[in-house]
């Protein structure tokens, strides 16, 4: 069973109040990892969510860590907006169209320009996995998922239509993917340096969005200069070798 710590954020101009809920990794049974970084875990995103919408004045608000002052443990005595109607900006993200109506979002966020680069390379990332999120999960168009009792026949059938129906969005919005991914990569070069705690996972990410660029070359030549040896790694190379530029799904 899925279990979360309550938490309730207040609107610093409005004074509406927001419930929310984080993951107890204790509780959590599956963990699903895939190539561009995203985790989920029994289902659920477990990056925190740092820009939050006001439901009830459409305010925007950064809020870096999920500590006081911004997030009470307290209950408030006043009405307060559920997890869903906020989180994700109320996009159904597990559709297709939420799925895009998230990718808008990130636009609105960088259109605004009032951020710093930290956030910018945030709001791209994000749209980078919403992106890849219409794609996600195309190994489960393989009959296998069906014929080995994974799912029923009614879910695989459903899941291929809403798969091969991302595909076609996916497809059709490739040249702003890759846009987003190029200002990505010089946003990495141009924050991170080898002084950096996160400049492995950094790199890997780069050599990751080289691939997907479909820059197989210039992903096999960082692949070259890295001198760790994992399960990721090889299924990266795999994946080059085989001009394969779409996301994959890693463990889980």
């Amino acid at each position: 069973m899925i279990k979360f710590d309550t938490f309730y954020i207040q609107c610093p101009r409005c004074g509406s109040w927001m419930e929310g809920h984080l993951l107890i990794s204790s509780m959590i049974n599956q963990s699903i990892l895939y190539s561009d970084g995203k985790i989920l875990n029994d289902g659920y995103i477990t990056e925190n969510q740092k820009m939050i919408i006001c439901p009830a004045c459409s305010h925007w608000s950064w809020v870096e860590k999920y500590e006081v002052p911004y997030i009470s443990k307290t209950r408030p005595k006043e009405t307060y907006y559920t997890w869903n109607s906020w989180r994700f900006y109320g996009a159904h993200f597990v559709s297709n169209k939420g799925r895009m109506a998230l990718v808008k979002h990130y636009k609105n966020f960088l259109n605004n320009g009032n951020y710093n680069i930290e956030q910018e390379i945030y709001f791209r990332r994000l749209m980078w996995w919403a992106f890849n999120d219409l794609v996600r999960n195309r190994h489960q168009l393989n009959i296998d998922c069906y014929t080995s009792k994974e799912m029923s026949f009614k879910v695989w059938y459903r899941n291929r239509k809403k798969i091969k129906e991302g595909m076609a969005v996916f497809k059709k919005c490739h040249d702003y993917f890759k846009e987003n991914l190029r200002i990505l990569i010089d946003l990495y070069k141009l924050r991170y340096t080898p002084d950096d705690e996160e400049y492995e996972s950094v790199n890997l990410d780069i050599i990751e969005i080289y691939r997907q660029l479909g820059e197989f070359e210039k992903a096999k030549e960082l692949l070259s200069q890295t001198t760790r040896r994992t399960h990721f790694i090889s299924m990266i190379e795999r994946k080059v070798e085989e001009r394969d530029d779409l996301v994959f799904l890693v463990s889980g």
